[in-house]
């Protein structure tokens, strides 16, 4: 059982703070992923011909990636902070703990929509979404 349950009305009220949060995490996911292609690729390198130039950059990187890690591990932190699950960091798929009729299921939200207008069973996840009714009223 979810430590905090949201009404309707809570969960859409948190959306406009999670919203640039997840839009941060996304582009720090993208300069992650972009920075380790990076280091790969100079890892590859260096391992060849033993280039210091190369080592120094690489080291860099490293502390670089050490610090978006940082700041992603925050934003995560952050969001789990209201009491919301995030289900896909990737489109910002965020759930809210919620109960219907006596059974704990999640209001379901993805960044860019206007609102939360759906929700799914706790075991269902996103493909088992579903209109939101007057039962969350």
């Amino acid at each position: 059982m979810a430590e905090k349950h949201f009404t309707l009305q809570e969960a859409n009220d948190l959306l406009p703070r999670l919203a640039p949060i997840l839009r941060q995490l996304i582009a720090v996911r993208h300069s992650m992923a972009e920075k380790h292609g990076k280091m790969e690729e100079l890892r590859a390198h260096v391992r060849g011909n033993g280039a210091t130039a190369e080592g120094r950059l690489f080291a860099r990187l490293k502390d670089e990636l050490d610090s978006i890690a940082a700041e992603l591990r925050h934003g995560i932190e952050e969001i789990q902070g209201f009491g919301c699950v995030i289900k896909d960091l990737e489109v910002g798929l965020i759930d809210f703990p919620a109960v219907r009729l006596g059974e704990e299921v999640y209001l379901c939200w993805k960044l860019g929509e206007e609102r939360i207008a759906f929700w799914h069973g706790i075991q269902e996840g996103f493909a088992g979404r579903r209109p939101v009714g007057g039962e969350f009223a």
